[in-house]
């Protein structure tokens, strides 16, 4: 199957590495015009000349809601939003503190929920358009140390519902894909060699996902090939959660 974003306007948050910047490749070598966002004040070394770059930091006190709103203008809107920037910090939940809790739901769920309503207002002039949300597996279930993040990843899978009905009847489909582990230079971090191997064993198909293996799935469902699968969750983690 081709799927082909010939001149579609594509917007992937969090667009700088790992899967958000798997999908933003893919996307640009498909057609599409590609921006992306992050953190920094400079455009990545690695981004070519056809991938806009957009700053945009998620943080209280920062009028991020404003630039977001300036970057849906700048481009004019988008056919297709990838929501994929979030954070992540394991704590137990007798550790975790008031700021650790604010940052990551700030980032993670309301922020896809304000950009999302931002970029649907331009598509709802078009009857068209794909949002696309990366949650994730501890959305639906969860480890230790995962309280505020498998809080957002829920809420994000949830407003994901709500967003599909709200926006079906233009011609909007919404979806959320959650990948389980997968081999990026934050997993590393966080589990650490001997976690990555021990990890291995606990999923039926023996190994991690790569962004390749996301980033597919994401396409299909932000493409025409797409017309009908709208308000899901696609689960793509090797069989970890097989009950």
């Amino acid at each position: 199957m081709i799927v082909k974003f010939d001149n579609k306007k594509v917007l992937v948050t969090g667009g700088t590495r790992g899967i958000g910047k798997k999908i933003a490749e893919e996307f640009s070598k498909n057609g599409a015009l590609v921006t992306i966002t992050g953190t920094s004040k400079n455009k990545p070394e690695w981004c070519p000349e056809n991938i806009n770059y957009e700053q945009l930091e998620i943080k209280e006190g920062l009028n991020w809601q404003e630039r977001a709103d300036d970057i849906v203008d700048k481009y004019d809107g988008f056919d297709i939003l990838i929501n994929n920037a979030g954070i992540n910090k394991v704590n137990k939940i007798f550790e975790t503190n008031k700021e650790d809790i604010s940052n990551i739901l700030l980032t993670n769920l309301n922020a896809p929920i304000y950009i999302t309503s931002s970029v649907s207002k331009k598509m709802l002039e078009k009857k068209y358009g794909y949002i696309i949300n990366i949650g994730s597996i501890f959305g639906v279930v969860s480890k230790e140390g995962r309280n505020p993040y498998s809080a957002s990843k829920a809420g994000l899978i949830g407003v994901t519902k709500t967003m599909a009905i709200d926006l079906g009847k233009y011609n909007i489909l919404v979806n959320a894909v959650s990948p389980g582990f997968v081999d990026t230079e934050l997993t590393r971090k966080v589990l650490g060699d001997e976690g990555m191997e021990e990890m291995k064993q606990k999923i039926p198909m023996n190994k991690l996902a790569t962004v390749d293996d996301i980033s597919p799935i994401v396409l299909f469902l932000a493409s025409e090939q797409n017309k009908y699968i709208t308000g899901q969750n696609i689960i793509a983690d090797g069989g970890f959660t097989i009950e």
